[in-house]
């Protein structure tokens, strides 16, 4: 198998997008667009005429090149419409550039790897083919109980928020947001996600207000294919007080039961360490790849990498 690093100029973003629509693992987060919101020079890893494809998210730092998984593109790999053996997989993994550069990131669900320098990590997933009624008996007695002091704390919940009252939310003092974002580069990343996704019917906003009608949690919702993502949700002190974002998922469960869609949950901001549970979501790994052959003088220096 001949595989081939393309810059960012030199990839064919038609064939790319056609390989990313049609693959069996195919996700919204390794599109054209999406990755160009991501980041402006990402890379490609690219075998026959864009049968099998690899997006890669770099950055340059004192002229050594890194390689990761951005808060907002969560698990990419190798995509195609052919099968994905473990082989094939390692073959791209070995492709990357190795010299002066570090490598740290996660793979998608279709992604078999053994290599020494993976890791399992875990995310949970929740099958919305159901009725409603069948999820919600399954949620725990605690997510029960935090479901009701919410409708006591009368929180309410909205579809739809405007693109800009959600990031306005997300960036007041007091709130917390799960994934924790850059204010400044990746604040803007998240509005043009969200703000295309709406345009593309890919993405839904839903947000919390309490019983003075003000803002308390708010959530973004991309599709992919039969998948829905939580990408980013945001609570504040009264949303977490009130358990605003456990009415908040419940409604969205609700609005989206009886679909062949699977919710992919994880970025929840709650004092509650048994919500994945609590909703009967199921937990699944998926491989995280890290290596740094890097300088020994830059090793300590781009740690956090």
């Amino acid at each position: 198998m001949k595989i081939r690093y393309l810059k960012n100029h030199e990839i064919n973003f038609v064939r790319w997008d056609n390989c990313i629509n049609n693959a069996l693992n195919g996700s919204v987060f390794a599109y054209s667009w999406y990755l160009n919101i991501i980041c402006e020079d990402w890379a490609a890893l690219v075998s026959g005429d864009y049968k099998y494809v690899m997006p890669l998210i770099l950055k340059s730092k004192y002229k050594n090149l890194i390689y990761y998984s951005h808060k907002l593109a969560p698990r990419l790999g190798v995509f195609s419409n052919l099968l994905l053996t473990e082989d094939i997989v390692g073959k791209f993994i070995n492709s990357i550039p190795y010299t002066n550069s570090l490598i740290n990131i996660s793979l998608n669900k279709s992604n078999k790897l053994n290599f020494p320098e993976v890791k399992r990590r875990k995310t949970y997933e929740l099958d919305l083919i159901q009725s409603y009624k069948k999820i919600s008996e399954k949620y725990s007695n605690q997510f029960q109980k935090n479901l009701q002091k919410a409708k006591e704390n009368k929180i309410s919940i909205t579809k739809g928020i405007l693109p800009n009252d959600l990031i306005n939310f997300s960036v007041k003092k007091g709130v917390h947001s799960d994934p924790k974002l850059n204010k400044n580069q990746d604040i803007h990343k998240l509005r043009m996600i969200v703000a295309n996704s709406i345009r593309f019917s890919l993405g839904e906003t839903y947000c919390a207000y309490d019983e003075n009608n003000t803002i308390c949690a708010t959530a973004f919702f991309i599709k992919s294919k039969r998948k829905l993502h939580l990408l980013y949700a945001a609570n504040n002190k009264t949303g977490l007080k009130s358990n605003a974002f456990h009415l908040l998922i419940d409604k969205y469960i609700e609005v989206h039961s009886e679909k062949d869609l699977t919710l992919n949950i994880e970025n929840v901001v709650s004092n509650n360490v048994e919500f994945y549970s609590g909703i009967g979501a199921a937990e699944y790994k998926y491989n995280h790849y890290y290596t740094n052959k890097l300088p020994w003088i830059y090793k300590m220096l781009l740690k956090k990498y």
